[in-house]
């Protein structure tokens, strides 16, 4: 398996791991946002194949950071016959040793309150809790 930074050939793989990342999204929405992101974009190839991606994007806060600007894990995703094999931890050693090089103490993430695999993901990956968080809205 290789980590490397996303190319433009790898767009069309890209996008289709994050409709399937985050289905609730339009998919056309999700894959016309790849050529303007601002995130820095790692993925896994195998074979040829790229079967993860993980998107690192930079917050101006972060919670239970230090002051100031955080690097932030904004998406990660693997394909469902490659998971468990070490491909998530790999492309997040990647973003960490991008992060370290442009100055950040921090790396940040987040997941679904129900999301319970991600939440064992990211503790076995040395994440730590430090909040939870139920966000309200109201139509006006």
């Amino acid at each position: 398996m290789i980590v490397r930074p996303v190319r433009p050939e790898d767009h069309p793989a890209w996008a289709a791991m994050r409709a399937r990342l985050w289905p609730d999204e339009d998919p056309a929405e999700l894959a016309g946002e790849l050529g303007a992101m601002r995130e820095t974009v790692f993925v896994a190839e195998e074979e040829g194949a790229l079967v993860g991606v993980i998107e690192i994007g930079v917050r101006s806060y972060a919670e239970g950071g230090p002051d100031g600007p955080s690097a932030y894990v904004e998406g990660i995703f693997v394909e469902a016959g490659h998971r468990r094999r070490g491909v998530a931890s790999a492309m997040l050693a990647a973003a960490e040793q991008w992060a370290r090089g442009e100055g950040f103490t921090h790396l940040g993430s987040d997941a679904l309150i129900d999301n319970d695999l991600s939440h064992a993901w990211h503790k076995a990956a040395g994440f730590a809790e430090v909040e939870r968080l139920v966000v309200f809205g109201k139509g006006l």
